[in-house]
C-alpha cells in the first residue's frame, strides 16, 4: 500500500502539477496499522506493530460496541502509518490533513511529538515539515483517545454527555498537503484561508469582501501577488481583482480584495442553487505558487417573528430533518457514498432544511448541501452540560471557531448553534459562557445569525439572535395535541422572539406493529409500535405547517442511530426516533407522510405494509396519497374510493380473508395513474 501513496505522489509529478508549485494534496488514508490500548513506546519508529490491525480510514472502533446497547470501549487507541517522500519534495512545505479524531488526538512523526488536538468533530491540520525526512522512510503515529470525561481534566471538553455515541477513532478521512513555503494558510483553525464575505446582497448588487490569509514559511521576506477570481456556473470570467503584499518571513498576513457584482444570479435554496466559483492565485513574479477554489452562493435573507423564513425577499418555508453522522455497523466512521445516499433521501422527501446536530459535520455534507439548495443549521457539541472548567470553555470557544472558520464559504449554512438542552443534565449556570459564544459568533462572522436548541424555559433562551425548541409532547411527556397551544402561548408571551421547532419526534419500530388507533407507548419501555410513531408525526405537523410564525421546523431525527446507554424499543443501544431505520435501508411510513406533504411528486403509499402478520380479520387501512381520489382494492375486489384534503385516506372495517390477502391503492393524478401494493396475512 506504500507504493500505491508513493505512485500517487509520482504521478502528480508526471503530469507536471508539483513542477509547477502548485498546492498538492495526496489521501492517506490506506495502509494504517491500529491497536485499541495504549502500549508503551507507540509513537518510536521502531516500534513493533506487526501484529496490529490493518484498518483502511476512515475508522471507528465503537462501530459495533457502540450500538448494542450497555457499555462501549472509552479510552485510547494508536495508529501508525509509514509513508516515503521523494528527495525532490524537499524544500515544500508539509502537512497532515485529519478530517477529524474522537476526541483528543496527539500526533507523533519519527519518534517526535508534533501538536495535540482536542474536540471530535472538527478538521486540523499540523505542519510537519520540519519533522519528515524526505528520501526515506517516515512513521506517523497517532494517539486517540475517546475517554470519558469524568475521568481526567483533560478530557472535559464538548460534549460531557449527550443522547449519542461518542466513537473514538480517526473516523474521517486524512490527507497530505504539499505547499510552496509561500501559500494560503492551511493552519488558521484548518480553514481554507480564503474567506467570502458577503458584505451586502440585493437583487441588483452583490458587495463581496475576500480575505485570503497567507503564510511564508520560509527565513526570508517574499513579494507575493494575490489574483481573486470570481467565475459563474459555466466557467466565464465575472470579476477579477490582483494586490501585491510583502510577506515577512515565518509569519501569516491577511490580503484584503472587494469585488462589486451588478444583478447577480443569486443561491436561492432548492429552487435554484446557483453557485458562482472564487479563485485565488498567488504569485511571485510570474511563478504560481498556490491556487485554492471556493464556493460562491450569493443570497440575503431573514427571520420574522410573527411571518417566518424570509430567503431573498421572498417567504420560503424551512422544514426538514436533523441528522446524526451515523450509520448501522459503521458508527461514526460513514463514507462519502453514505453521504450521498442520505442526500438522495434528503432531497426525496422533499426537505428544504437539515440541522446538523449536535456537531460538525464532514466538509462532504456541507458541499452536498449547497449543490443542491439545503439550508444547513450546525452547531457546536455544547450539548446537555456545563461543567466549571476554565479549558471546558476555552475549548467551547475553539470548536466555534472551528466550526465558524471552515464552512464559512458553504452557502447553505445560514444558522451557527451555539448549544443544545444545555439544561439537560445538573452543572454550573451556563448563561456567562452561552453569553460569550454568541458574542464570539458575531465577531467571527457578523453576516449570520446565531441560533440554539432548547428545551427549558430559561434565560439563556434569549440570547442568540433567533431560537429552535426542542417538544416532546406526545413522547416523553402529555399528548401530540398539546404542541400547538405551547407554540401560542409561547409565541403571544415573546411576540419579538423568532421560535421554531428544533427537535419533536417519538420512536417506532418498523418490527413492532398496533391496530389503529394507536395508544400511546411509554418511552422507556420496549413497545414502540411504527403506528403510534406515524400518528404522532401527523399531529404534530399539522400543528407546525398551521402556524405561520414558526420559522423552520426539523423533525428528531431522519435515521435511527447509535445511543448505546438506551435501552428501549426494539432493539438496546439504539434511538428510533428515526424515519428511516439504523441501516437506512427502510423507510417508515412516518417517512412518507412528510413526503406527501413537502414533494410535490405524484404518490400513493399504503401505511403499515411491514405489518404483514395481523390477528384481526377486520382493521383500518390509512393510504397517503397526493392525488385527490384514491381506490382501495381487496384480493382485486374494489373496496371503495375516498377523498381527502389533507392527504390522508382511510377504509374503516376492512375484512382481511384468512390466510394472504393482496391490497393495491390506485390514485389517478394528472392523467396518469399512481399506486403501491402490498400483502398481509391475518390469522383468522
Amino acid at each position: 500500500m506504500k507504493e500505491l501513496f508513493l505512485s500517487a505522489i509520482l504521478f502528480a509529478m508526471s503530469t507536471g502539477s508539483i513542477e509547477a508549485s502548485l498546492r498538492f494534496e495526496v489521501p492517506f488514508n490506506d495502509d494504517w496499522k491500529f491497536l485499541k490500548g495504549n502500549p508503551v513506546g507507540a509513537y518510536t519508529p521502531g516500534f513493533n506493530d506487526a501484529a496490529w490491525e490493518a484498518v483502511c480510514l476512515p475508522h471507528t472502533w465503537n462501530n459495533l460496541d457502540g450500538q448494542d446497547g450497555g457499555t462501549y470501549y472509552r479510552g485510547p487507541g494508536w495508529y501508525r502509518k509509514a509513508f516515503e517522500l521523494p528527495a525532490r519534495f524537499e524544500g515544500k512545505s508539509v502537512f497532515v490533513k485529519f478530517g477529524a479524531a474522537g476526541f483528543v488526538a496527539n500526533v507523533y512523526v519519527n519518534g517526535r511529538f508534533v501538536e495535540r488536538h482536542s474536540g471530535g468533530f472538527a478538521a486540523f491540520v499540523f505542519n510537519i515539515t520540519g519533522f519528515v525526512s524526505f528520501g526515506n522512510e517516515n512513521i506517523i503515529a497517532v494517539e486517540v483517545d475517546n475517554t470519558a470525561p469524568d475521568s481526567s481534566v483533560e478530557f472535559q471538553i464538548p460534549p460531557i454527555s449527550a443522547d449519542f455515541t461518542m466513537d473514538g477513532g480517526l473516523y474521517r478521512k486524512v490527507s497530505l498537503v504539499f505547499t510552496d513555503p509561500v501559500h494560503i494558510s492551511l493552519t488558521d483553525y484548518a480553514s481554507p484561508g480564503v474567506f467570502i464575505v458577503q458584505k451586502k446582497v440585493t437583487d441588483s448588487v452583490a458587495d463581496i469582501l475576500l480575505k485570503t490569509v497567507l503564510s511564508n514559511d520560509s527565513k526570508s521576506n517574499s513579494e507575493a501577488e494575490v489574483k481573486s477570481t470570481i467565475y459563474d456556473r459555466d466557467g466565464k470570467v465575472v470579476k477579477e481583482t490582483t494586490c501585491s503584499v510583502e510577506l515577512k518571513p515565518e509569519s501569516s498576513s491577511e490580503v484584503e480584495q472587494s469585488v462589486t457584482l451588478q444583478k447577480p444570479h443569486l443561491w436561492d435554496g432548492r429552487i435554484d442553487p446557483y453557485l458562482y466559483k472564487a479563485v485565488v492565485s498567488v504569485y511571485h513574479i510570474d511563478r504560481l505558487l498556490d491556487r485554492e477554489e471556493q464556493p460562491v452562493g450569493l443570497r440575503f435573507y431573514r427571520v420574522d417573528s410573527d411571518s417566518g423564513f424570509f430567503l431573498n425577499g421572498k417567504p420560503y418555508s424551512l422544514h426538514g430533518l436533523a441528522l446524526h453522522e451515523d450509520k448501522k455497523d459503521e458508527g461514526r466512521a460513514i463514507s462519502n457514498a453514505d453521504r450521498r445516499e442520505e442526500m438522495r433521501d434528503i432531497l426525496d422527501i422533499g426537505a428544504t432544511m437539515v440541522r446538523m446536530a449536535h456537531y460538525q459535520y464532514d466538509q462532504e455534507m456541507y458541499r452536498l448541501c449547497d449543490k443542491y439548495g439545503i439550508v444547513v443549521w450546525t452547531e457546536i457539541p455544547l450539548v446537555n452540560r456545563i461543567v466549571d472548567s476554565k479549558s471546558f470553555e476555552y475549548n467551547a470557544e475553539q470548536q466555534l471557531i472551528e466550526l465558524i472558520r471552515q464552512n464559512y464559504n458553504h452557502p447553505s449554512v445560514l444558522f451557527w448553534g451555539i448549544f443544545n438542552e444545555i439544561h439537560n443534565a445538573k452543572g454550573p449556570d451556563p448563561l456567562s459562557l452561552v453569553r460569550r459564544l454568541n458574542a464570539l459568533a458575531k465577531k467571527e462572522d457578523p453576516t449570520r445569525p446565531t441560533t440554539a436548541a432548547s428545551d427549558d424555559e430559561d434565560s439563556t433562551n434569549f440570547v442568540s439572535d433567533v431560537l429552535g425548541m426542542n417538544k416532546y409532547f406526545g413522547w416523553y411527556y402529555g399528548s401530540a395535541n398539546e404542541l400547538g397551544p405551547y407554540l401560542d402561548k409561547w409565541h403571544s408571551g415573546h411576540p419579538d422572539r423568532a421560535i421554531g421547532i428544533s427537535e419533536y419526534g417519538a420512536g417506532g419500530s418498523v418490527y413492532q406493529h398496533v391496530d389503529l388507533p394507536a395508544m400511546q407507548p411509554k418511552p422507556d419501555s420496549p413497545w414502540h409500535p411504527e403506528e403510534y410513531q406515524t400518528e404522532f408525526h401527523e399531529i404534530s405537523w399539522k400543528a407546525i405547517e398551521s402556524r405561520r410564525y414558526i420559522w423552520f421546523s426539523t423533525l428528531w431525527n431522519m435515521y435511527d442511530f447509535s445511543s448505546d446507554y438506551r435501552d428501549e424499543g426494539f432493539q438496546p443501544g439504539i434511538n428510533d426516533k428515526g424515519i428511516v431505520t439504523h441501516g437506512h435501508e427502510t423507510k417508515k411510513d412516518a417517512y412518507y407522510w412528510y413526503k406527501v406533504n413537502w414533494n410535490p411528486e405524484p404518490m400513493v403509499h399504503i401505511n403499515g405494509k411491514m405489518f404483514t402478520i395481523r390477528d384481526k380479520p377486520v382493521i383500518t387501512v390509512e393510504v397517503y396519497s397526493n392525488g385527490e381520489k384514491v381506490e382501495l382494492f381487496l384480493n382485486g375486489k374494489t373496496v371503495g374510493t375516498k377523498g381527502s384534503d389533507d392527504h390522508r385516506f382511510f377504509w374503516t372495517g376492512v375484512n382481511l380473508q384468512p390466510g394472504e390477502n393482496f391490497v393495491k391503492a390506485v390514485a389517478v393524478i394528472g392523467g396518469d395513474e399512481y399506486s403501491d401494493q402490498c400483502w398481509w396475512r391475518s390469522r383468522k
